[in-house]
Formats: structure tokens, C-alpha cells, sequence
């Protein structure tokens, strides 16, 4: 990924909220991603168990981000894992993320766990070259 690319959580009374940015939709969406799972689990220390290939639909940046935060939230109710990396590959008009995979039970939790990803002030905007998205998450 660049090191134009990032993410931060940000300050809400509830719930989670998270800001992403990078200069692609998809590496903005694997920012998110990984902003999600630091959200609430110490990734530092966290080994690699697989791998899991997500192929996302095209559509608005948007609808692609609540999709594929969506799919790590039902990857972790169902299998028990956690992405720990991303990476975004663009052809043409198709998205896929390459998530490595790590144990949930193996990496120690920090915070609330998330449920869902709520659909309220969800943004995702291009301005300077650059996209950035916000996201909230329902714990």
C-alpha cells in the first residue's frame, strides 16, 4: 500500500467511527479494514493462519465499503478469524481484497467487538488526489 494510505479512529460516544484514506477506492477500503480490526484487537503481535480472497461487486465506493465491512463482520461471527492484512487489487472496474487471515481467540482484544456497520454520516469522498471514507460501527 502507499504511505499516502492510512486510518484513525475517531472520538464517538457509543459506537466505533473510523477514517480511512488512500489514493484508490480500494486501498481506502483496505485501510478501513484493517481501522476496524485495530479498532478493538493489539494486531501487533498477531500471526497469519491463511489467507481469504474477497472479490467485491462493482458498485459506488460506498456501497463497496458497508459490502465488504459487512463480510469481515460475518467472516468473524462464522470462522472465528480476522483480517490482520489487506491488500487491494484493481483491474479495471473489479475490486478483490486479499485479506491474511489471523486466529480471534489469538489475538488479545483492546476494545468492543463490532456488529454491524451502520449506514448514518457514512462518507466516501475524492478531494486532492486522494480518497477518504468515515465509517461508523455498531459494537
Amino acid at each position: 500500500m502507499s504511505t499516502d494510505a492510512g486510518h484513525r479512529a475517531l472520538p464517538h460516544t457509543a459506537d466505533t467511527r473510523i477514517q480511512a484514506w488512500a489514493p484508490t477506492t480500494g486501498e481506502c477500503i483496505a485501510q478501513a479494514v484493517l481501522g476496524m480490526a485495530e479498532s478493538f484487537l493489539d494486531l501487533s503481535g498477531a500471526a497469519a493462519t491463511g489467507e481469504y480472497d474477497l472479490r467485491v461487486e462493482p458498485g459506488e465506493p460506498q456501497d463497496q465499503l458497508v459490502a465488504v465491512l459487512d463480510e469481515v463482520v460475518y467472516l468473524m461471527d462464522t470462522t472465528g478469524r480476522i483480517p490482520i492484512g489487506v491488500a487491494a487489487v484493481q483491474d479495471q472496474d473489479r475490486l478483490s481484497l486479499q485479506l491474511t487471515m489471523a486466529d480471534l481467540t489469538a489475538v488479545p482484544q483492546t476494545g468492543a467487538v463490532p456488529k454491524a456497520v451502520a449506514l448514518h454520516q457514512l462518507t466516501f469522498e475524492h478531494h486532492a488526489g486522494r480518497w477518504t471514507c468515515t465509517v461508523t460501527l455498531d459494537v
